[in-house]
């Protein structure tokens, strides 16, 4: 048993030179002597709690504060109504497409309270589902700075570029409620964790929503985007 572990001791030690000769940066001991080395930085992993946290409330209240009051809107301040009608007919579109192939989404369901007039009752439900949509898009596109005027009247790669980091937001928004909505259902069901595998009816129902986010995010970004590069194109360039 000694001599196994003389052997063993040998071995790892000679893998360690090994190592430390391929990659001496990664075995190096930080001393008092490496604070007069000059030939490398040493890695500083002391942090100051207070002045990151300082830091951190300065940079809500400087940058992202900003973005969510009335002064985010710059000149044009019918555009997040417009944006809004887009987002809604979008939802309207598919809403067309769905009854046109006779797969319906969870959401579109016939009102009750419209009148039975061909497909007079699954319009109300539409606009609700793009209302939803809509309203995550706005909260996006404040936080993407898609409402200052750099974001319609400047660049057309600026005006993508804000279009598109507004719709990443919204898309993770999104999510959250689509998370949500999704714990609801199971618990209406009785049927625990919104989990994978569980059961044939949690299945279709995590399917279910992950197919309508896929659609949602993908008719919001084609309606939007174009509307955006549309809005730029025919943006006014004499503002007084």
């Amino acid at each position: 048993m000694a001599s196994l572990a003389n052997v063993s001791s040998h071995t790892l030690s000679h893998r360690s030179h090994r190592s430390f000769a391929r990659f001496p940066g990664r075995f190096r001991a930080h001393s008092r002597d490496d604070d007069d080395d000059t030939s490398g930085p040493a890695i500083d992993f002391s942090v100051d709690v207070i002045q990151e946290f300082k830091r951190g409330v300065a940079f809500g209240n400087d940058e992202v504060k900003p973005r969510f009051t009335p002064n985010a809107i710059e000149h044009d301040r019918g555009l997040p109504i417009a944006d809004a009608l887009v987002a809604t007919s979008a939802q309207v579109f598919v809403a067309i497409a769905a009854l046109a192939s006779g797969t319906y989404p969870s959401w579109l369901a016939a009102s009750a309270y419209a009148p039975r007039w061909h497909s007079l009752p699954f319009v109300l439900p539409a606009v609700a589902h793009g209302a939803k949509l809509a309203t995550i898009w706005v909260v996006g596109a404040l936080a993407g700075k898609a409402y200052e005027r750099e974001a319609f009247d400047g660049t057309l790669g600026e005006a993508v570029k804000r279009a598109v980091a507004s719709g990443c937001f919204a898309v993770g928004l999104l999510m959250i409620v689509a998370q949500g909505e999704v714990r609801v259902k199971f618990a209406e069901n009785g049927l625990g964790e919104p989990e994978i595998g569980t059961s044939a009816r949690g299945d279709l129902i995590l399917n279910g929503a992950a197919s309508e986010f896929v659609v949602d995010c993908a008719s919001e970004a084609v309606a939007l985007l174009g509307w955006r590069v549309l809005r730029w194109n025919t943006s006014p360039k004499d503002w007084m």
